[in-house]
C-alpha cells in the first residue's frame, strides 16, 4: 500500500526543515552584518576590519580574500583508579604475574574546525563574501 503525500503535509514539513535550519543560523546575525557592511568597500577597508588575508586569488578580474580561522578541540582519555595487572612482584619469591590497584586512561583526540571567509572584489570594490567549513 502506497500513500501519497498530501500538499499540506509537504508544506509542514519543508516549515519544519526550514525552523531546524534558521536554529543554527551561520553567521549570526551581528555577523552577518559586519561582512554585508563591506559591500561597495574597497580591499583596504577589508584588510582595516579583518586583518591582512590569509590567502588571495584572482580569477577573470575578481580579486578573492580569504580569511581562515582554525580551532582545536581535544578530549580528555578517560580513566580512574582500578585493578590493574601485569608482570612485577608476584605472589612468593621473584617475579612473576601481579595484580593490584593503578591507575587506567585512555587516548585523547583532537579535532580541528576550519572556517573560511572570503570576500569578493571586482574593480577593487566587495561586491559579495561567502564562508564556508565546519567551525563557523
Amino acid at each position: 500500500m502506497t500513500h501519497a503525500r498530501t500538499p499540506k503535509r509537504v508544506g509542514k514539513t519543508l516549515l519544519v526543515a526550514l525552523l531546524a535550519l534558521s536554529a543554527c543560523e551561520v553567521p549570526s546575525k551581528k555577523e552577518r552584518q559586519l561582512l554585508n557592511s563591506m559591500i561597495g568597500h574597497p580591499a583596504a577597508d577589508v584588510v582595516r576590519n579583518f586583518g591582512v588575508p590569509t590567502q588571495q586569488f584572482e580569477a577573470d578580474n575578481h580579486l578573492f580574500l580569504a580569511y581562515i580561522s582554525q580551532q582545536t578541540d581535544y578530549t580528555m582519555p578517560m580513566g580512574g583508579w582500578g585493578w590493574s595487572g601485569g608482570w612485577g612482584p608476584g605472589w612468593g619469591p621473584g617475579w612473576g604475574p601481579g595484580w593490584g590497584p593503578g591507575w587506567g586512561g585512555g587516548v585523547s583526540t583532537a579535532y580541528t574546525y576550519t572556517c573560511q571567509t572570503t570576500f569578493e572584489l571586482v574593480n577593487g570594490l566587495v561586491t559579495g563574501w561567502t564562508v564556508r567549513g565546519d567551525g563557523c
